[in-house]
């Protein structure tokens, strides 16, 4: 149980906005989680800042955008496959190297000679 004198101050008493009251109850509870240390209130202080403001981002990030006219947001087009290429195959599609026919072709050819001096 913490005692009376340690509880973190409220926003009754010192007259502040929301926001900095959520941050002074993370900053000392993240004092109180830490062991109460001497000299890191600054620290626990930017730490609860940055905390806070995660949780802020977060619940506007989660919302889908709004819809003005009521088209969707990302036309069908977006949905397309826009990397496929006529002409070219994916790994996988075509042979996995040279055919037997192929190879017989080339091997079937005479050796290159060299040129005589």
């Amino acid at each position: 149980m913490v005692d009376e004198k340690e509880k973190p101050p409220t926003s009754s008493n010192t007259g502040s906005d929301p926001d900095e009251e959520r941050i002074r109850r993370k900053a000392y509870e993240l004092w109180l989680e830490e062991g109460r240390p001497e000299g890191r209130d600054r620290d626990h202080w930017e730490l609860a800042r940055e905390l806070v403001a995660i949780e802020d981002s977060q619940k506007t990030t989660l919302r889908p955008p709004p819809k003005e006219d009521g088209e969707p947001a990302e036309p069908p087009e977006a949905f397309e496959n826009q990397g496929d290429v006529p002409g070219l195959t994916d790994q996988g599609e075509g042979e996995p190297g040279p055919s037997w026919k192929a190879a017989a072709e080339v091997g079937s050819e005479l050796p290159l000679s060299r040129d005589k001096e």
